[in-house]
């Protein structure tokens, strides 16, 4: 199913009965593909590790490749990861919401952190709790800028694809190693240049 958003451009005012049928999918355990200011993602329920299963084998993804988990912000990952590095809270306060995915050790584990601006990924967050941040696409296929490309990679494997237009970046999230120091895994669409100026190097 898709459902395609009647504005121009995103204004945020998104209708509750959209949010509540993302919320009951999710529930379910299925997937949806909602936008993000980078790219269209693959969301599912991030506590559920058969979700994150599910995400992996639709995608076509290496089973042990890290999948990422989006949150409202960083106070709201604090509810579910612990120990976060002061680093990664100073890049947020910089960078987020926004184009940038922080890759941190929590306990025996790495999680993936994104916290995105896009007004109807929040929505959705905020309303069914933290939610699988990976591309909509599958491994190594073009980008999912757009709805289309989404919906031709993945098709009837994804049960709702919330359509709103192209993406506003357009290129993928910064993806940053944070502990000690910080390790650009990805450069994206926040530069090197950018993170070297606030954290200092």
């Amino acid at each position: 199913m898709e459902i395609k958003c009647s504005e121009k451009e995103c204004t945020g005012r998104c209708e509750k009965a959209i949010i509540t049928m993302a919320n009951e999918i999710l529930s379910m355990g299925e997937l949806i593909v909602y936008p993000t200011e980078t790219l269209y993602g693959l969301g599912a329920d991030a506590s559920e590790p058969g979700c994150i299963d599910k995400v992996r084998r639709v995608k076509g993804s290496p089973p042990d490749q890290g999948i990422s988990t989006a949150y409202l912000s960083m106070e709201h990952a604090s509810e579910y990861l612990e120990d976060i590095p002061g680093s990664a809270w100073k890049l947020a306060d910089e960078f987020t919401p926004g184009p940038l995915t922080m890759v941190i050790e929590v306990e025996d584990r790495t999680e993936g952190i994104r916290i995105p601006s896009q007004p109807l990924a929040r929505k959705i967050i905020e309303d069914f709790g933290p939610i699988t941040s990976t591309s909509a696409n599958k491994h190594g296929a073009p980008p999912p800028v757009d709805i289309s490309t989404a919906k031709t990679q993945l098709g009837g494997e994804v049960k709702l694809y919330l359509n709103c237009g192209r993406c506003s970046v357009g290129e993928g999230s910064t993806v940053v190693r944070v502990d000690d120091s910080i390790e650009i895994i990805r450069e994206g669409a926040i530069s090197a240049e950018e993170l070297g100026d606030v954290v200092g190097c």
